[in-house]
């Protein structure tokens, strides 16, 4: 695994806080069914908002480990990533954007579900798996894998949220 600067750490564990604290702040706004008699252990924020806890402290967790290994004088300095940084943030940019589109834009927009899912987990897999395969030559079975993952990985969510967990897909 490569080492890590501790001031990356400093700004992601910043970012994590952040993002776990967000989750639970959207954890509690979600409605508690009181008002149909559900326990507390029942609400439907219950367990994205642990998750969200969890997150936040492990961000917090991160937060002090990059302190106690100097991020903090190093804050100042300026932050040129090497090429290899500025590839893995674009490709991390690339799928917040496609996640953020996904999920705000598309879901619940009128499409069903599936088709929606079955398009973004293809689209995510051609753009982050299919240049692998096609510098092995495989760009063929690259589309075809991609195909078949985004099918699958729809039908078990679909299966699971209606079948298990009683929840509507919209």
């Amino acid at each position: 695994m490569p080492n890590v600067a501790p001031r990356a750490d400093f700004v992601a564990a910043l970012a994590w806080i952040a993002f776990g604290l967000a989750i639970v702040g959207g954890a509690l706004a979600m409605d508690r069914l009181e008002r149909f008699g559900a326990k507390v252990y029942m609400a439907p924020g219950l367990v994205p908002g642990i998750l969200g806890g969890l997150i936040a402290l492990l961000g917090a967790l991160l937060l002090v480990r990059s302190a106690r290994q100097g991020a903090m004088a190093t804050l100042s300095q300026p932050w040129l990533p090497s090429a290899e940084g500025r590839r893995t943030l674009a490709r991390t940019s690339l799928a917040i954007a496609l996640t953020l589109v996904y999920t705000l834009m598309l879901v619940g927009r009128g499409l069903p579900f599936w088709l929606v899912t079955v398009a973004f987990v293809f689209v995510f897999l051609l753009l982050f798996y299919l240049p692998e395969c096609r510098a092995r030559g495989q760009a063929a079975r690259g589309v075809a894998t991609a195909a078949i993952v985004a099918v699958a990985t729809t039908a078990v969510v679909t299966l699971m949220f209606e079948r298990v967990f009683l929840v509507r897909m919209p």
